[in-house]
């Protein structure tokens, strides 16, 4: 898990070029402009492929010092000796997936997400095959390591060869398709895309850590299986998102701004009403699903409840607005917000948790997106559907 946390943490070293690439390729379908979406895929690759070779560089170099740092109380000599190995394993792959990201865009910008998620699905299945067979063959922790994300990256590798050699042509990268311009056009939004999801890995994954240092460990299971638990109120807003994002973009760059306010205004009233639904429902029997999921001891208090219920509500609703200003690169003002929203998350937190304890982690960040980003975000897209006026 500590492993899975440092990966989650460097998936921003993308610096948001696989979101520009998805903006940007989207834009190219939309006017059937096959060669400029050739060298945004080009272009985008040699980034993302230079990124990951100075992780393979770096992180391999520095993977003595990272592995002291995450597993500082290892005992048993065995395990120190393979921890190193395993960090190795763990920022290779993580590195050679980097430029794979090319193929799941693609996918997304020709509005064929459901297809990525079936390949995601066959690099889970086979990454659990892998898994159980060094669990079988008591291999070591490295091998516990590819096992978890090695067949996820041979399969991502085989998407993109059938994406690129058989399904789209088209889009085949080459190093001469390589454009210093397209290359600035993609890092020209890639900055915002990398500072939005910077203050979003803070807000996602700051509270367990709050909680674990101002609080102790054991209080960090309460909050994060309600967390869990809660999470399935946006479940559904999650799996239409990265299908909306591109159908918003190619609407935009082909000026069907009716479509798009029919679907914000639908999408905003599907997003509101079922996550009301659900979050009744978990706000009302959360407690005894949590005790026979997790055992009495994983039960928070209801006033921590109550609160995760307010906070998926309003979740719902800010990603309706948030999916439409990152379709049409209107991300200024979330580069802004996001970052204040961050800081006084992070902030808050801790001071409501000395104050109110684990019930206070999840009142602060309410608070923080209600003052700092709620408002904000949905002015903007008031401002947004101004433009696309009749």
């Amino acid at each position: 898990m500590t492993i899975v946390s440092v990966l989650t943490f460097l998936s921003i070293t993308d610096l948001g070029l696989a979101a520009s690439l998805t903006n940007a390729l989207t834009r190219a379908q939309a006017q059937n402009a096959r060669e400029i979406g050739r060298r945004f895929v080009s272009s985008a690759l040699a980034m993302l492929s230079l990124i990951a070779v100075t992780i393979l560089i770096v992180g391999n170099a520095l993977a003595p010092r990272i592995a002291s740092l995450l597993f500082p109380n290892l005992q048993s000599p065995v395990a120190r000796a393979e921890s190193v190995p395993a960090v190795m394993v763990a920022l290779s792959i993580f590195a050679l997936n980097l430029p794979l990201l090319v193929s799941a865009r693609t996918l997304a910008a020709h509005q064929q997400s459901a297809l990525a998620n079936l390949w995601n699905m066959g690099g889970s299945v086979g990454n659990l095959v892998a898994l159980l067979a060094v669990i079988w063959f008591r291999g070591g922790l490295p091998w516990l390591v590819f096992g978890c994300f090695g067949m996820g990256l041979v399969t991502n590798l085989a998407c993109a060869l059938w994406l690129f050699g058989f399904d789209k042509p088209w889009l085949c990268p080459s190093l001469k398709s390589v454009d210093p311009g397209f290359v600035k056009m993609l890092f020209s939004d890639g900055w915002k895309f990398f500072i939005i999801g910077a203050g979003w890995m803070i807000n996602w994954q700051t509270d367990n850590m709050v909680i674990a240092h101002f609080l102790g460990a054991s209080q960090v299971t309460p909050y994060a299986v309600t967390f869990s638990l809660f999470a399935i109120a946006t479940g559904l807003q999650t799996l239409a998102y990265p299908n909306l994002w591109p159908a918003y973009t190619e609407a935009y760059a082909q000026r069907d701004y009716e479509w798009i306010r029919k679907t914000l205004r639908s999408n905003f009233k599907f997003s509101f009403f079922t996550t009301i639904i659900m979050v009744g429902f978990l706000t009302i029997f959360g407690s005894d699903i949590i005790r026979l999921w997790a055992g009495a001891q994983a039960v928070p208090p209801f006033s921590v409840i109550l609160w995760m219920a307010l906070w998926r509500l309003m979740l719902s609703t800010l990603l309706v607005g948030s999916c439409l200003l990152n379709a049409t690169g209107h991300l200024k003002g979330m580069t802004v917000y996001g970052s204040v929203t961050a800081a006084l998350n992070l902030t808050l937190s801790i001071a409501f948790a000395k104050a109110y304890g684990i019930t206070g982690v999840i009142a602060g960040t309410v608070v923080a997106f209600a003052v700092a980003n709620y408002v904000p975000t949905f002015l903007e897209v008031r401002s947004v559907l101004r433009k696309c006026a009749p």
